[in-house]
């Protein structure tokens, strides 16, 4: 078994030599029996003649000088085809820098959030689905919001009034559905129209909380 053990790691550290370019040693243990290394085992060291190589680099060393980062669109696109099932561009964002990528926006979207930017607070912390951290970012960022949904931006009426781009931010949902709200100038009971629908409420804030309560 010993003798089978060392013809082993001979093999191996002979492979290890072809590879790398590494000299193979011999010694006599105090035994008797023949050792094999890849550094001097001892002052009666021999080379093993015929596995020595021209030293070349390791393969992690080839793979670190192969890999490239790729252009941030280039790696936009990879990203969003890997995440329609391509592996093959799985792996090429990956390489290409991707995750290093991705880490970068997040931080700098983090940064942003923190100074109020609403957009990057819901890229930064809604990505998942509405968890609690998104909903107290986003919420903490949008100039009107309620319970259960916030405004995104509002856009004047040609015939007065506004159009309020309302999003729902139910807790433990996944989705996250946009409504559009046109409320008139002038007040009234039914002045405000969720479209797509011909339900009125007197105020933005009741449309919005029906819309995301169905």
């Amino acid at each position: 078994m010993l003798l089978v053990t060392r013809y082993v790691v001979l093999s191996a550290l002979c492979f290890v030599a072809t590879q790398a370019g590494a000299q193979i040693y011999t010694c006599t243990a105090e035994d008797g029996t023949r050792i094999f290394s890849d550094e001097k085992c001892g002052p009666d060291a021999k080379i093993v003649p015929g596995i020595t190589t021209k030293r070349r680099a390791s393969g992690a060393q080839t793979r670190q000088r192969q890999r490239v980062t790729l252009p941030p669109e280039e790696l936009e696109r990879l990203l969003g085809e890997c995440n329609d099932g391509d592996i093959k561009a799985c792996n090429e964002w990956t390489h290409g820098g991707g995750p290093n990528q991705l880490r970068e926006e997040e931080r700098r979207a983090g940064l942003a959030c923190d100074a109020g930017s609403l957009e990057d607070c819901e890229r930064r912390y809604c990505a998942d689905g509405v968890t609690e951290e998104c909903r107290r970012r986003v919420l903490g960022a949008a100039k009107v919001s309620g319970e259960t949904w916030y405004l995104r931006d509002q856009t004047p009426l040609a015939q007065g009034g506004f159009s309020y781009h309302i999003r729902c931010v139910v807790e433990n949902r996944r989705e996250m559905p946009d409504a559009t709200i046109d409320c008139e100038g002038s007040a009234g009971a039914q002045r405000c129209e969720l479209q797509g629908s011909e339900r009125r409420f007197a105020r933005v804030d009741q449309a919005a909380a029906s819309f995301c309560a169905r």
